[in-house]
This record gives C-alpha cells, sequence and structure tokens, in this order.
C-alpha cells in the first residue's frame, strides 16, 4: 500500500467527515474529485474501521472516571456534598499524617548524625582537654537574633568590647604571620620548643641520667623474628598528625625512638618508661628527615620543608639552625658524609654539603643534580665520595664529589614514575634499593663504582598511598645487605620483610597492628622494629 497523504491533510478530511453521534469515518460518501485525492478508498476504511475509535474512546472514558472523583453540581444535595467533604477531609488527615511520620523520621536521622559528629569530635579532641559543652557549641546551628527574640545590645561597652575581641584576633593572625615569615630563632632551646603534655622539667628528670656512648651494632636479626611481640604499652601517640620520618636511637639502656610530622613537630618517647612522649616545635612546616647522628649519640639533625636543618642536642637541651635555604627551596633529605658533614637534598634539584661547625648557614658546595625535586639522597658506606640520588621522573643518578659535572656518572631511567628512594647497602654499598610511585622495588648491581648500574631484580609491590599516607620507603635493615623492611597496603596489617632475592621471608602482624604503618626502622643495637601511622602512633615490636 501506497500513503502518500500528509499526515495533516488526512486528519483534516477525517475531521470533516465525521459525524457527532459517531466517530467512524465515512469515506464512501465522497465527490468525484475526492476519490481521486484518496486512492485506496477500501483498504483506508478497513483500517480506519480497524482502529475501534469509539471503543477506544469509551474505554478512556471509564478510566478517566473512575480515577477522578465527580465534579461538584450546583443541584447536588446537601447530604452528598457532606459525604464528599467526609471523605476529602479524610484524604487530608492521612496526607497528615505522612508528612508527620516523614519529618519525625528526618528528625530522627539529624540528631543521630549530631550523636555520631559529636562522639567523633570527642575522639579527636580528647588530648585537649574540652567539656562537653565545648564540643557540643561546634555543632550549635546559627539562628537569628529575631528568631530567637533577643535584642541587638549596642552600647558603648558591648561595641568596645566587640571591637577589642576583634582587634585581638587580627594581632593573633598578624603574629602567626610574621612568626612564619621571621622563622624560629637559630638557637631555640628545649623549654621553648616543647609543646606536648609533659613539661620541660620531666623531659630533664627522664633523659639526664642516661649514657650517650657508642653502642655495638646488631647483626643477627633474623633469628629474632619470631620472638618480637608488641603489646599495648609498646603503642603510643608520639606526635599529632601524620608522622613522615622515624629513627631509633642507637644508646641500648633505652629504647628511644625520634619521629617527625608533617607539621614540623619532634617527638620523642622512651619505650619502657611510664613518662608520656614528648613533643617539640622546632620546624614550621613538615619535618623530611630525622637521623640520629652514629658517632656522636647525644645529637639528632632534623630538615623540613620550611628550608632549613637543625642539629637537636639532648645533653645540651637546644635545636640548633646548621643549614637555611628557607628563602630558596625546602629540604627534602639529607645523608651523614662524615659526623659533622651531612649532604642536603633541596626542592630546587640542588645538593648541598653542610658542616655543622661552620658559622655560616648556607653551606660549602652545592651543586644541580636533578631539573626536579630530589626525594632522595645516599652516601656510599665505604667510598664517602660517591652518592646517588632518586628523582621525579624515575631516574637515579650515581654522582662523584670530586667532580661534579654537569651530567653524572651513571644515570639510570628504569622506573616509569617518580623513585622515592634510592639507597645504598649499609656494610659494602654493592647494591641500590629503590622504591617507586609505579608500584615496584627494585636493586642495582653498584660493585663497580663509575660502571654501569646494572638492574638485577625487581618486586611487584603495591606502593599507591594516595595523599593521605607517608610514601613507601624500602630501607636496609641495619648492618644488613641482604635484607630490608617495607610498609604494606595488605590486609590484615603488617609489616614486610624481604631479603635480596625479593622473597618475603617474614611479616610482622598483630591484632593491635590494625592501620597502615608507612614509615618503619629498626634498632641498630637491638632487635627492636618500630613502625609509624598517619595518626602519629607509633608500634614497637621487640622480645
Amino acid at each position: 500500500m501506497i500513503w502518500e497523504d500528509s499526515s495533516d491533510e488526512y486528519e483534516s478530511e477525517i475531521m470533516r467527515e465525521s459525524s457527532s453521534d459517531e466517530d467512524e469515518i465515512q469515506l464512501d460518501e465522497l465527490s468525484e474529485c475526492e476519490e481521486m485525492m484518496h486512492p485506496n478508498k477500501e483498504e483506508k476504511i478497513v483500517f480506519s474501521k480497524s482502529l475501534k475509535r469509539t471503543e477506544v474512546k469509551e474505554k478512556f472514558k471509564d478510566a478517566a472516571g473512575s480515577l477522578k472523583p465527580p465534579k461538584s453540581k450546583k443541584n447536588v444535595k446537601s447530604s452528598e456534598a457532606d459525604q464528599i467533604s467526609s471523605l476529602m477531609s479524610l484524604q487530608w488527615e492521612k496526607t497528615n499524617e505522612t508528612a508527620s511520620e516523614a519529618r519525625e523520621i528526618a528528625k530522627a536521622e539529624k540528631e543521630l548524625i549530631k550523636a555520631l559528629a559529636i562522639k567523633d569530635m570527642k575522639r579527636k579532641r580528647k588530648q585537649q582537654n574540652l567539656s562537653d559543652e565545648d564540643e557540643l557549641s561546634c555543632f550549635q546551628t546559627r539562628k537569628s537574633l529575631r528568631l530567637e527574640k533577643k535584642d541587638i545590645d549596642l552600647s558603648e561597652a558591648a561595641i568596645e568590647a566587640k571591637a577589642i575581641a576583634k582587634s585581638a584576633k587580627e594581632l593573633i593572625e598578624v603574629t602567626a604571620e610574621e612568626k612564619l615569615v621571621k622563622g624560629l630563632p637559630p638557637i631555640l632551646s628545649f623549654e621553648k620548643a616543647i609543646t606536648g603534655e609533659n613539661t620541660y622539667d620531666d623531659f630533664v628528670h627522664d633523659f639526664d641520667d642516661v649514657d650517650f656512648k657508642i653502642s655495638e651494632p646488631f647483626y643477627d636479626y633474623v633469628s629474632h623474628f619470631k620472638n618480637m611481640k608488641i603489646d599495648e604499652t609498646k603503642i603510643a601517640k608520639v606526635v599529632n598528625n601524620r608522622i613522615t620520618t622515624m629513627d631509633i636511637h642507637p644508646v641500648k639502656e633505652k629504647i628511644i625512638v625520634c619521629v617527625g610530622n608533617n607539621y614540623g613537630d619532634v617527638g620523642i618517647w622512651d619505650v619502657n618508661s611510664n613518662s608520656f612522649p614528648y613533643e617539640f616545635r622546632p620546624h614550621l612546616l613538615g619535618i623530611t628527615n630525622i637521623k640520629c647522628n652514629p658517632d656522636l649519640p647525644n645529637v639528632f639533625y632534623t630538615s623540613s620543608n620550611d628550608g632549613i636543618v637543625r642539629c637537636g642536642d639532648i645533653e645540651n637541651k637546644n635545636f640548633t639552625e646548621i643549614y637555611n635555604i628557607s628563602a630558596e627551596s625546602c629540604c627534602t633529605y639529607f645523608d651523614f658524609l662524615s659526623s659533622t658533614n651531612l649532604l642536603v637534598s633541596q626542592q630546587d634539584g640542588h645538593v648541598c654539603v653542610v658542616d655543622n661547625r661552620s658559622d655560616c648557614n648556607t653551606g660549602e658546595m652545592r651543586h644541580k643534580c636533578h631539573k626536579y625535586s630530589v626525594k632522595s639522597v645516599s652516601v656510599h658506606p665505604v667510598n664517602k665520595s660517591y652518592f646517588v640520588s632518586a628523582g621525579m621522573k624515575g631516574l637515579i643518578t650515581l654522582w662523584d664529589l670530586r667532580k661534579l659535572q654537569e651530567k653524572p656518572v651513571i644515570a639510570v631511567r628504569h622506573h616509569k614514575k617518580v623513585v622515592s628512594s634510592a639507597f645504598f647497602s649499609p656494610v659494602t654499598g654493592n647494591t641500590v634499593l629503590t622504591t617507586s610511585s609505579d608500584d615496584s622495588i627494585s636493586l642495582f648491581a653498584t660493585s663497580k663504582l663509575g660502571d654501569v648500574m646494572a638492574h638485577q631484580r625487581s618486586l611487584r609491590h603495591n606502593n599507591f598511598t594516595g595523599q593521605w599516607l607517608t610514601p613507601f620507603k624500602a630501607t636496609w635493615l641495619p648492618n644488613s645487605d641482604d635484607i630490608f623492611v617495607i610498609g604494606s597496603m595488605l590486609n590484615p596489617r603488617r609489616i614486610e620483610i624481604f631479603n635480596n632475592e625479593m622473597k618475603n621471608i617474614f611479616n610482622f602482624q598483630d591484632e593491635l597492628l590494625c592501620s597502615i604503618v608507612s614509615v618503619n626502622a629498626f634498632h641498630p643495637s637491638l632487635p627492636v622494629l618500630a613502625g609509624c601511622n598517619c595518626s602519629g602512633k607509633v608500634h614497637v615490636f621487640s622480645e
């Protein structure tokens, strides 16, 4: 069949021929001219009748009548009107009941959310000694004075008090800004730097009797792994916020853990004592590295994003500034060249040699090693002239301090993403251990310095810690060239131990270890392992 008529013409023709009593189209009563305009008349008639328009229309009217209540008319009797009114009022009451139930449910949900928020705030502010009223006030919703039916106090005393409070707030903000711009004094005493719950006198009492002497190194860690346990007395919140770096003091008399966080705080914890950890603020920005001097046990060093390196002296009770590049860049890492010299890496791609005996805090020798930030530096344990640096674009470079040039001695681009760390093995320096954001850990041969840095092995390892966790850095065990430790993203939570064949030889696990510990370190003189998480807690495994 051919349908060439437009839909509009066909519809108008149907409407013209339809009668008021029936809806069927009478196509048989057409003139000759109209018949010429309507070919296939019989087929159209059959099609039109097959639509059954009248039946459909009647069904639609019946359905609409069943859904809609009959419209009220003027001649409706009073009894019928009352009946309709009662039905409508009943429906309105049901609607109000439903709305009331919905409001009660919403109110209950709001109260539950508020209770959970207060509980969470109590947990977070427990150390600040806030009362229940103070915590509840944090969640009070703002209401206008008109709704609270209060008048504005426009007296001179009230206006003056408001102006004083505003000025005091602005003064505090300006003071904090000036403090950040001016920085801390070059020599900062422990007494002025202490910020935790304990007092300076408590620190003096706990640490004045420590005999800081060089201890003999410990070697046989593996045989002690199974005997190293953790309990509630070996877990403590050493600092607030995320721990970024840690070291364990080499003295045998006490297990002293030193940590730094992302706000510039240093925490010192005597694990076996009953005292709370001590917290200091020697920096204004996050601490990137903390290390105890192996030759001077009473001294430890810290580097920070504020561009300053400080020497913390536990005996003299002060933090001394030995390097300051705050006007130009940030300090990202450091390593020891000797007991008095440090090699410091910077965010602008430079490395600098710093002598802590010098009165000048600008460094002695500086060299551009990377185009972007230097993530870590590691000095060769035997030949101190060589050091390896880790860069942003998956680059590992070997340098010779005696002849620093534009290009390194060796450059290896094995990793596809940022290299978080690259460390020489601590005894011979024959191997470099790297950790990368491409989810891999690798070993490179450096037995022949100046020769090719050959890739030995790689291990697939989940290093995606995200922005809220400190990046993983695989680190060698002290006095060992074949075992290293690293954090883990796996459940149940653990600290993983691998050998130089990339085999997982042991995992430190416990019910008390219920968080990801990104930063880990072994005691250099005892079978002790410490792991830190993003909330400032330290977990210690020991015999």
